[in-house]
């Protein structure tokens, strides 16, 4: 399916960190299960059938009713992307992994965190005598050394927009097929585009459980509408050094 620009939002985000000598932020992957299982309910009986023509919208405005989304998985794009977020309407954490470049990261409300780890600080080429103060501290978007930052992740960070340029542009998509299938023991349907495969919950909300493309990758996507609490990091863990 579909990637919009996510992949190379990420790449430009990337870039922009590892610009920055000196950036740190960390973002423990958020604890909700990363199953799918979690979307809906298995169903004894067969699922009641999702007409072809009618998936994108069906995904798009199950997702625009729920309030969180844990999405998994790897997309392609100049590389490697994988992808290990949980993300709430007011707030996100996880793990961005660029080419093996680990970036973890953490949204408040308007404000976004990011940790440079030892791959990161590696790829930014940071002398060792500042990465020892970088490592394992967040770095604030408001920061100087994080100026940028936040704008550069924001449609990774934000469940509207990640959702918008995901789920939401399986509008524009034509599918054929609906055969039935589970995953992760979920009732689900199988639909198929020339761009890949979406599957999708086979009862109502009709939530998108995993969207595939050989080409682009696998992402899955599940407990939604279950938020998890997402909390700024405590003073010691923000980087306090020059340009914080």
């Amino acid at each position: 399916m579909r990637r919009l620009s996510l992949a190379a939002a990420l790449v430009a985000g990337t870039l922009v960190l590892t610009a920055c000598s000196g950036t740190s932020g960390t973002a423990e992957p958020a604890g909700a299960s990363s199953s799918a299982a979690a979307a809906a309910a298995p169903s004894s009986t067969a699922p009641p059938a999702l007409e072809a023509a009618k998936v994108g919208s069906a995904v798009a405005e199950a997702a625009q009713q729920a309030s969180s989304v844990r999405v998994k998985g790897t997309m392609a794009s100049e590389g490697n992307i994988n992808l290990d977020l949980q993300l709430n309407q007011d707030s996100a954490s996880g793990t961005v992994v660029k080419d093996g470049i680990e970036i973890p990261v953490l949204r408040v409300g308007d404000k976004y965190y990011f940790r440079f780890t030892d791959s990161l600080i590696k790829e930014a080429g940071i002398p060792a005598s500042i990465g020892k103060k970088l490592s394992g501290k967040w770095v604030p978007s408001t920061a100087k050394i994080g100026a940028g930052i936040g704008d550069a992740f924001k449609v990774f960070l934000d469940y509207k927009s990640f959702t918008d340029n995901t789920v939401g542009e399986l509008k524009s998509s034509t599918f054929t097929g609906g055969e039935p299938t589970t995953l992760g023991g979920v009732a689900a349907l199988n639909f198929t585009s020339p761009e890949g495969t979406a599957t999708v919950a086979a009862d109502a909300p009709h939530y998108l459980l995993r969207m595939q493309d050989p080409k682009s990758g696998t992402i899955e996507f599940g407990d939604w509408n279950k938020p998890t609490t997402v909390q700024a990091p405590p003073a010691s863990e923000i980087y306090s050094g020059p340009g914080a």
